[in-house]
């Protein structure tokens, strides 16, 4: 990495490292049609002068960025007090490299200090401004202005009048695709009081920008909204959890290389991943039972890597799980279906040769499932078992629940006490030693019944409500001593519960989707799925696909469209005998394969919605009214002695 000489030689040409961006227009990309991906490196919220370690982060990451070839370093605010006493942060940053980019953060401001101080310390010329680095527009915002009507205290967060017009000047002019960079984000998470106007101007040049940057929220989140993508950047340093812990540290410092080929039109984000410090998860201190706090799959300890293409629709996102254990890579397929009782045999689902249920055997052998959760199954667990060459436990020949697995199962049965229509379980024991408990369980679709999401006269509030009958059922469960004991041994056999839990997640219902217009635009903090959090289990379909966006709903029910009705006792039927049909497909995800214990780790999980007879999701060639869920687990080799 080449040296700074000094501060006004970087003026030139700014850059960022830790990300990989590649959603250039096409139509920008004509007057450079070789350009060279340009490679920057980011760092977000060191907090210098207030995180403990931050300057040994700060090393690690320059140390790291060293062996890179970058075209710029990026810092995105709250980076250091920018006063004498830290001018050395400031200092060491500059010299790294010669082309820097420097966002003025919240706590820049702190002490009394000034834009005007920043200025001085880093050498920039004014809070907001533009920097080209090869082929790439670079546009720094000031999210820290004042003038926000909804104001009333802390630190200001808003972008005024000026900055606007400044912001639509340039992207009206670009001769370049564009980043946008800004310490306060400007969707999603902690967003700025004006976020929703800034969206709006962003949107008519959405074919221009490449991706927008923030900091400040100390979170690991993508959402997409109008056609631009926003990224969340993670801190270097910690998570804010206020009260008396406030900050919960990370072992390692967080940082990225951000790859944007605009010839390719694709970004790349080199993350990393590391651990919470011992006794600093967020998780440990039930701080995910405050109401204002995050979804717990965007507070991890990491910068996940992300692959962003250009789409004509939505930006294409591939993102790697986070690990949280590094494991030899052997794989368990498990998967969560309910097949639709008994209708799967009715002769009006029959197509050609083929039944329903034979359609249905035949996803589950494509999908290489080796323990299936199944719900529904009434009078057709030995007729799968069969074909499949499964081992199964089912409570009675006509049971709604059923275990299939390819493996020997031990330990069947119910709690004493839980309905077995609703709770069964076994153990699989699996070639290599390792046994896994799995839980198969349906809860009730009574109360307040999941179309009424589609509802506007219910708010979310009263929505949430309706699934008190549910949670009241799940807390039974989990607050059962034999469903607790297991919990307590997760470390030894990994604990699975999957099944149709028929309400949806409040992982599924933040902000974030709010502010995509997505999931009919409800934030719902639905007990059922946050008593599973509270308990340590992991919703294993968003663990692996955080980012929120069309692509990765993974709305399981319904997967009949708005050409059939359902009509009590005669299944659905076409919708020409009903012209108003209540399931439109679809809109919801009430169908979850939950983990715990950190021998499996989840690394892949997809929602099966069609037939191979079938190019896309339809009906009847899918033979039921939920899609199946699919999870890949990776799992270490286990000291059966133990």
């Amino acid at each position: 990495m080449p040296k700074k000489p000094n501060r006004r030689a970087a003026l030139a040409s700014m850059g960022a490292a830790g990300l990989t961006i590649s959603l250039t227009p096409k139509h920008l990309l004509a007057k450079s049609p070789f350009a060279k991906p340009i490679r920057l490196g980011v760092i977000a919220d060191l907090h210098g002068g207030l995180a403990v370690d931050a300057e040994q982060r700060l090393d690690i990451f320059l140390e790291a960025m060293s062996g890179k070839e970058v075209n710029a370093l990026v810092q995105l605010g709250d980076f250091a007090f920018p006063n004498d006493k830290h001018q050395h942060f400031a200092n060491k940053f500059n010299a790294a490299h010669e082309t820097t980019i420097h966002v003025i953060g919240n706590h820049e401001f702190d002490f009394g200090l000034t834009r005007k101080d920043c200025c001085k310390a880093w050498g920039i010329e004014s809070a907001y401004y533009r920097r080209d680095v090869g082929d790439l527009r670079i546009l720094v915002l000031d999210g820290n202005e004042k003038g926000s009507p909804s104001y009333t205290s802390g630190y200001p967060s808003f972008i005024g009048k000026q900055q606007q017009q400044w912001l639509s000047d340039e992207l009206e002019t670009t001769d370049r695709p564009v980043l946008i960079l800004c310490h306060q984000p400007l969707a999603g998470e902690a967003a700025i009081d004006n976020a929703i106007e800034i969206q709006e101007l962003l949107a008519k040049s959405k074919d221009k920008i490449a991706l927008c940057i923030n900091g400040h929220s100390h979170v690991d989140s993508l959402l997409v909204v109008d056609g631009v993508t926003y990224l969340h950047f993670n801190s270097a340093s910690y998570y804010w959890v206020g009260g008396e812990k406030r900050m919960a540290y990370y072992q390692d410092p967080l940082f990225a290389l951000v790859t944007i080929d605009a010839a390719n039109s694709e970004i790349r984000i080199e993350g990393k991943s590391t651990r919470w410090k011992p006794g600093d998860s967020p998780r440990a201190f039930n701080y995910f039972e405050r109401v204002t706090a995050p979804p717990e799959t965007i507070v991890v300890p990491a910068i996940r890597e992300r692959t962003i293409r250009n789409n004509k629709r939505e930006p294409i996102i591939t993102t790697k799980p986070v690990a949280t254990e590094k494991i030899d890579g052997r794989t368990l397929k498990v998967m969560a279906w309910n097949i639709w009782g008994r209708l799967n045999q009715a002769p009006r689902y029959s197509i050609g040769d083929k039944t329903a249920r034979q359609r249905m055997i035949e996803i589950t052998q494509e999908s290489g499932a080796d323990i299936v959760a199944m719900i529904e199954t009434y009078g057709s667990a030995k007729d799968i078992a069969d074909s499949l060459g499964f081992h199964h436990y089912t409570p009675s020949k006509d049971a709604n629940l059923c275990i299939f697995s390819r493996y020997p199962l031990t330990d069947v049965g119910t709690p004493t006490g839980l309905p077995p229509f609703s709770f069964i379980a076994a153990t699989a024991t699996l070639p290599n030693g390792l046994k896994t408990r799995i839980y198969d369980i349906w809860l009730t679709s009574s109360g307040r019944h999941i179309v009424e999401i589609k509802n506007r006269s219910l708010s979310d509030q009263d929505f949430c409500r309706g699934d008190d009958i549910r949670f009241d059922m799940l807390e039974k469960f989990l607050q059962h001593d034999d469903v607790k004991a297991d919990m307590a041994n997760a470390r030894k056999v990994p604990v699975i519960v999957a099944g149709d839990f028929n309400c949806v997640s409040h992982l599924d219902h933040t902000n974030a989707t709010r502010h995509s217009n997505l999931n009919q635009s409800r934030v719902l903090p639905t007990k059922v799925s946050k008593a599973m959090y509270q308990s340590g289990f992991n919703d294993t379909f968003r663990d692996t696909n955080p980012d929120l966006l069309n692509s990765t709903l993974g709305h399981t029910w319904t997967t009949v469209g708005m050409g059939f009705v359902y009509e009590r006792d005669k299944g659905f039927v076409p919708v020409e005998k009903n012209p108003e049909p209540q399931y439109r497909d679809p809109y919801a995800r009430i169908d979850y394969i939950y983990s715990m214990g950190s021998l499996l780790q989840a690394t892949a999980s997809t929602v099966i919605t069609q037939h191979a007879s079938s190019t896309e999701r339809s009906f009847p060639e899918f033979p039921s009214d939920h899609a199946a869920v699919v999870t890949e687990f990776s799992f270490a080799d286990w000291d059966t002695s133990e």
